[in-house]
């Protein structure tokens, strides 16, 4: 519930906060940790149908209700309408005890046993007809906003829609990338299934593993706090491929974050080079810090800043460029379900000017025959292929020049006509990623 508070008062990343909570609390079994965030991140997934469930239950808006009478009846909805493990009087008598230990008056405590006790009794308002509003039938069952299942519909159809929306409630693997600086695949294997770990090898990437359930918090794990692995979804770890960074190669990031392609990166150019990773928020550069000291990577130079303002570094300096562009990030839906009622349908307009800025930034310091890539984690392509039509259009120094011999062997399938990389979850079982590979001639 306090996870669940601070996310809806600050804006704070689910992940985040969970990561924050399992660092609190190192000893937290298996058990507990697992059910921690199935309640956390399955209030996300599924809010925008529960809250339809407890509006008509509750017979007025959410909105005038106390904040934490309403994340209150969404756990112990969730746990009634979508855990099977739960039984519904358990739900029910907890949300009491929350109520009461969170000194909530009486009334609202048995507002909260009346709303719920008509819920364990099955007593579920119906959803809309499929074919008399397809839009609200496929929001509420899917829970996604009605605004995101309009523009699906319209672009892919409904079987094609549907399958999206039921991929991003499907719970996602836990992907990690092998650091080849000190160890190899088969190598970190055997590591983790000492440590209590199951992995087994990802189906696209060759320094992917995906692992089993954890015994305990992964980031105490002894193999993690060594450097021989990072957390990375096997999709973000295809696109640093793409580039073919050799070693000696001169590397601009723009956008690096807490660092998951800048180590990978290295890791290709065998910490022989230079890359100036830029970004503009302290707190993300020094976690990248920290994961180049883990990882035992030598060349990166952080450098904060805004890469839109045109970081202070001379024309034509780099062989490679990559442009981790800010976007709406709907394909991580499956990853941060928040997302769902966070973003605004009016907040798409804000990312193209920032992303074709950017690559605008980017383009005069690449060297003839420099490669640019541009990179997002999004499905919409006014974000996408459209930014990228439009800057070749503006650039004309510039060709589209995606490579599938880049990729592993098994990936090359993802690279799309006319040469855009795509992944989705409802396909390929990865995070939607989009990417283009720019080549200044």
């Amino acid at each position: 519930m306090d996870i669940l508070a601070a996310a809806e008062r600050r804006g704070r990343s689910v992940e985040e906060l969970l990561a924050r909570a399992a660092a609190r609390h190192p000893d937290m079994s298996r058990r507990d940790r697992a059910f921690l965030l199935e309640l956390v991140q399955g209030v996300k997934r599924w809010e925008i149908r529960l809250d339809y469930y407890l509006s008509r239950l509750a017979n007025l808006p959410l909105k005038k209700l106390h904040p934490r009478v309403l994340l209150i009846l969404r756990l112990a909805a969730l746990q009634i309408l979508m855990l099977d493990r739960v039984p519904a009087r358990a739900a029910v008598h907890e949300a009491g005890e929350m109520a009461r230990e969170r000194r909530l008056p009486q009334t609202h405590r048995g507002f909260i046993n009346a709303v719920l006790r008509r819920l364990a009794s099955g007593e579920l308002p119906p959803l809309p007809s499929l074919t008399e509003d397809p839009v609200a039938a496929l929001s509420l069952e899917h829970a996604h906003p009605p605004w995101l299942v309009q523009r699906w519909l319209n672009r892919h159809g409904p079987e094609a829609a549907q399958a999206r929306l039921a991929a991003n409630n499907r719970i996602p693997p836990l992907t990690i990338r092998v650091n080849t600086f000190l160890t190899d695949p088969q190598k970190l294997r055997r590591i983790l299934e000492r440590e209590g770990i199951e992995a087994w090898p990802c189906r696209y990437s060759p320094v992917g593993l995906r692992l089993g359930e954890l015994e305990s918090a992964p980031l105490s794990a002894p193999s993690y706090r060594q450097g021989l692995w990072i957390f990375q979804d096997e999709a973000a770890q295809l696109v640093t491929f793409l580039l073919g960074p050799n070693p000696g190669r001169t590397v601009l990031e723009l956008g690096a974050g807490r660092g998951g392609k800048t180590t990978h990166l290295a890791e290709l150019m065998n910490n022989q080079g230079l890359i100036v990773a830029v970004d503009n928020h302290r707190g993300r550069l020094r976690e990248l810090k920290a994961n180049l000291r883990r990882g035992g990577v030598r060349i990166v130079q952080p450098l904060l800043a805004d890469a839109a303002l045109a970081p202070p570094l001379k024309p034509a300096l780099f062989d490679i460029a990559a442009v981790d562009a800010p976007c709406s990030a709907l394909g991580i839906l499956r990853r941060h379900p928040e997302i769902k009622t966070r973003l605004q349908e009016t907040d798409l307009a804000t990312f193209p000017p920032r992303q074709r800025a950017l690559l605008a930034a980017a383009a005069p310091l690449l060297k003839p025959g420099g490669r640019l890539l541009y990179i997002t984690c999004t499905t919409e392509p006014e974000e996408n292929q459209e930014v990228v039509e439009e800057f070749l259009a503006e650039r004309r120094e510039f060709r589209l020049a995606t490579d599938p011999a880049a990729l592993p062997p098994a990936a090359r399938s993802l690279i799309q006509p006319p040469g855009y990389f795509l992944t989705s979850p409802e396909t390929h079982s990865l995070d939607a990623f989009f990417a283009a590979v720019l080549e200044k001639t």
